[in-house]
């Protein structure tokens, strides 16, 4: 009995988070990156669910899964795409959530990266002892995870010179020091570029403001919010196939040269935004970057080498929305034989984890509300019936990507040339 109750004090007195860090690291040295090796995926996380729900940290098994659902693209035009979240919070500002449970999440739903932004007015308010803030609490769980963890931080023009009645907020990542921007907009922001901050303007509403045109003429503002998932409605949120958007954002981000972002922008769990039962995924973004690093990362930005993906659609500029789809599509078309017809069949193959839904027509003739969509599913293929005029040897199509969109009415548009094969087996 006595040895019992020793043992108990010998557990009681290890730190659950060093123990947690520790288990992690076993696992992830133990399990190889989803892009080389496909086939020993499920032996993984079933280690990955054991140990969690042994542990018990920060959730046991049963409640978060803990299995890595990978987001796959091959590589476009060379590049990485890397999938992150640049706005997300927790209880260090006005979030309801740890900083290891973002990590968590933030791996879960297959991210490479996530910037953890909370708001620096709560500096003095929220922990204030904990002068690490939420990056460093979460900096040791997500190295053993192998997520990129980025510290930020979210501003506001409510307070100093640059008040104005309708606020503004924006993202700074890629910091090394918060504590600067418990002071006003003005001299929080010249701190945050100061530190070589990526700034984003966040959660834009309808109109054009004051203070992006002056971050824009010192060449200071990077991007902007696309797509916000905590804002579903109000000024400015249009509506495209039935999902929420900043209606100007994509052509301010053309016009003035800007990273297009979409964020979750999470105060509460991800799973209270996302439905996972039903299929869906976490609004992110994918950045097209030479390496899986912060410097490299930084770098895609300030090319602009960003998409915004959220509810099945991707938004971006029509050059890497289209390298994208070139990357990730085959076409090709088979013949078969039914009831002593020749018919032809157009054949899609996707080798992303993302569905393309496409319409198809000929060279030349009318795309109509009457062209029927075709999903194309995820790492899957996709068969749909195609005219083929007898004698035809070659067959010029037109293909609509309706979910690639560079602005609201600017669905991609790719055309091909496709041999006509000879007679099916």
């Amino acid at each position: 009995m006595q040895s019992a109750r020793s043992l108990i004090q010998i557990v009681k007195s290890v730190s659950r988070r060093a123990v947690a860090v520790v288990v992690l690291q076993v696992l992830v040295a133990a399990s190889v990156s989803a892009e080389e090796t496909q086939g020993t995926e499920s032996t993984k996380m079933s280690t990955a669910q054991k140990l969690a729900g042994k542990y018990g940290w920060p959730y046991v098994a049963g409640h978060l899964g803990l299995s890595r659902q990978e987001i796959v693209f091959p590589r476009v035009r060379g590049l990485r795409v890397i999938k992150a979240d640049f706005h997300i919070h927790t209880i260090y500002s006005d979030g309801q959530v740890l900083p290891e449970t973002r990590v968590w999440e933030a791996w879960r739903d297959g991210l490479d990266l996530l910037v953890i932004t909370d708001h620096p007015e709560y500096l003095k308010l929220a922990l204030p002892q904990d002068r690490d803030r939420a990056y460093g609490r979460a900096l040791p769980l997500s190295r053993a995870l192998g997520l990129l963890l980025v510290r930020g931080a979210e501003l506001t023009t409510l307070s100093g010179p640059s008040y104005t009645e309708e606020d503004s907020d924006h993202v700074v990542a890629f910091i090394q020091d918060e504590s600067p921007f418990f002071d006003d907009f003005d001299t929080a922001v010249r701190s945050a570029r100061d530190q070589g901050a990526i700034i984003i303007w966040a959660h834009p509403g309808p109109r054009w403001a004051r203070d992006a045109t002056r971050l824009l003429e010192l060449g200071w503002l990077d991007g902007i919010e696309l797509r916000n998932s905590g804002q579903r409605g109000g000024k400015g949120i249009g509506y495209h196939r039935g999902e929420p958007v900043f209606s100007q954002v994509m052509d301010w981000c053309l016009e003035h040269d800007l990273a297009v972002i979409a964020s979750t922008d999470a105060h509460w769990p991800i799973d209270q935004i996302v439905d996972r039962a039903r299929g869906e995924r976490r609004d992110m973004t994918l950045v097209l970057a030479e390496r899986r690093d912060e410097k490299a990362i930084r770098e895609a930005i300030k090319a602009r080498r960003t998409l915004a993906y959220f509810a099945e659609m991707i938004w971006g500029r029509e050059e890497w929305l289209r390298a994208l789809a070139e990357s990730a599509l085959a076409f090709n078309l088979t013949p078969s034989i039914q009831r002593n017809r020749k018919r032809h069949y157009l054949s899609v193959a996707n080798s992303s984890s993302f569905p393309f839904h496409i319409k198809v027509s000929s060279a030349g003739e009318e795309m109509t509300a009457g062209h029927r969509e075709f999903r194309i599913t995820e790492r899957g293929q996709t068969v749909a019936p195609i005219k083929v005029n007898e004698g035809e040897t070659e067959v010029r199509l037109v293909i609509t990507v309706t979910n690639l969109l560079s602005g609201a009415d600017r669905p991609l548009v790719l055309e091909r040339s496709l041999q006509v094969p000879g007679e099916a087996p």
